[in-house]
């Protein structure tokens, strides 16, 4: 990952500890070396999976990189149904760049806001600080 990127977004299969069929798992997230910090969006299940006091799910992996990683990753705790991420996904996206400089976790909440499946919403969360602004 030598690129700036701001967001990087994964919709696809995954697990606590990896996307589909190992394209990055938590021990890849470990080794991370990029200099810019992106916000990881993860529209797959369990990549945020933090409750197993015993491993860390992809999006700690990426968090706790000491050398690279993520600033911030908005992942799911548990299962979910991809139609029901698309919509969220769209309305992260939405609130991102139609109102600049808004705070994450004010994005976050408008996103959720946008789902009609009580899972996403209660599943749905953000590793990092909701009140920074992505630049």
């Amino acid at each position: 990952m030598g690129r700036s990127q701001m967001l990087v977004n994964y919709d696809g299969h995954g697990s606590a500890n990896s996307w589909r069929e190992s394209l990055l798992t938590s021990e890849a997230a470990a080794k991370l070396t990029n200099e810019h910090l992106p916000m990881f969006v993860m529209m797959t299940c369990l990549n945020g999976y933090f409750h197993d006091p015993q491993t860390d799910s992809l999006g700690e992996s990426l968090m706790k990189s000491e050398r690279g990683g993520a600033i911030a990753v908005w992942a799911s705790s548990g299962m979910a149904l991809p139609g029901d991420q698309e919509l969220m996904n769209k309305g992260l996206y939405e609130a991102l760049f139609s109102n600049p400089g808004i705070r994450l976790g004010e994005a976050i909440r408008i996103a959720k806001l946008g789902s009609a499946s009580a899972n996403l919403r209660k599943t749905w969360i953000l590793l990092g600080d909701p009140s920074m602004r992505l630049k």
